[in-house]
């Protein structure tokens, strides 16, 4: 069997995508050892993946994702390797390929929070990119053998906005992967001008996260504690963290800016507590990584967190301003509560393993 992969967002220039299509596409190399795999790649990641399996070969397609040569050029490209079968990991399946196709959609964010602030376009050119955003992923659902989602939410989520039958959505987990390292801090930490006890938090900047929210509420809470804590927020400089910057000017305020996953490592090895005020996540894969390093939780109860992270973490209202301060004092103040909570996080992320997610993916393109 000869299977295409689109990896042109492999590695973690691309976040949580890219980090998902680099656990998956490392673990099916080293699995699969009987059949033929064609991985599509561009030039800036080209380098970046790499296998020993004489089976699994590296093809450049250097397109730009969400573009018009996307929906044309693709499938005309693919369509000379005669492919048994394409795995696309995220929804961009394009909209005239015509070959046999499993899918993965993370989450339907744009149908819920499809606001001009999400995007550096002017709104016109915005307007019309939503709406080939539309018509591809309604293609996309309707077309795919099999749709791959990380969570329950999201295959709920699926079905009240597609008409589709829900045998060929497969509920697959993430994994958590990152490694608690035991190092020294100190250099790390003044590298990043943290000098007091912080709070951590780790991912995107767009407008769904929240982060205005968790900066003025956190900017309030730490005037009224004489200044003792500084908050970390770690994620790539874009458009949106530089929003933030020049929204809010404050030495307690740490814009990491994009960082190594041995210095990420230590962020949360010596955070106070990690905070996920997100709105709208498929999965929630940084409060897992948090966990793993013995870091209590104060978590968002919205979208797929609470069954990803059960009892695990504190949870609260990521709009209501008064109940994000009560919990946030709670779980600073209360070693009980926060010994326990390390606990039941150490225990919450035995249930994910990217082994296994590879695995029923594996089996998913095969079947």
């Amino acid at each position: 069997m000869k299977i295409g992969v689109d990896a042109r967002l492999y590695g973690l220039k691309h976040r949580g995508l890219g980090r998902y299509l680099k656990e998956i596409l490392d673990r099916l190399a080293r699995l699969d050892q009987q059949n033929d795999y064609l991985v599509f790649l561009t030039k800036d990641n080209w380098q970046e993946f790499q296998t020993d399996n004489p089976r699994v070969k590296k093809v450049l397609l250097d397109i730009r994702w969400y573009s018009l040569a996307e929906q044309f050029i693709v499938p005309l490209k693919l369509k000379k390797y005669k492919l048994d079968l394409m795995y696309w990991p995220h929804f961009n399946l394009p909209y005239f390929y015509k070959g046999r196709s499993v899918l993965t959609v993370h989450d339907l964010i744009i149908n819920h929070f499809p606001h001009s602030r999400a995007t550096t376009l002017p709104k016109w050119l915005y307007s019309l990119k939503l709406l080939g955003y539309k018509s591809v992923i309604k293609r996309a659902i309707n077309r795919a053998e099999k749709i791959i989602v990380p969570s329950e939410f999201v295959k709920k989520d699926i079905l009240e906005n597609y008409k589709i039958e829900g045998e060929k959505i497969f509920v697959i987990y993430e994994g958590c992967s990152l490694k608690n390292i035991n190092q020294a801090t100190k250099g790390t930490l003044s590298d990043f001008n943290i000098s007091k006890p912080y709070l951590l938090y780790v991912g995107a900047a767009y407008p769904h996260k929240n982060l205005e929210f968790l900066i003025k509420n956190f900017e309030k809470f730490n005037s009224q504690e004489n200044f003792k804590y500084q908050l970390a927020l770690v994620g790539g400089d874009d458009f949106f963290y530089q929003r933030l910057r020049k929204s809010f000017d404050n030495p307690d305020i740490i814009f990491t800016g994009q960082v190594s996953d041995n210095q990420l490592s230590v962020l949360y090895s010596s955070a106070r507590l990690f905070v996920f005020p997100s709105l709208f996540e498929g999965f929630g894969l940084p409060p897992l990584e948090a966990q793993a390093h013995s870091l209590p939780v104060l978590s968002a109860d919205s979208s797929a967190l609470p069954e990803v992270l059960w009892d695990s973490v504190l949870y609260f209202n990521p709009r209501d301003q008064k109940e994000f301060l009560l919990k946030l004092k709670e779980i600073l103040e209360d070693q009980a509560l926060r010994e326990r909570l390390q606990a039941k996080g150490l225990e919450n992320i035995k249930r994910f393993d990217w082994l296994k997610t590879a695995e029923e993916i594996h089996n998913h393109l095969l079947a």
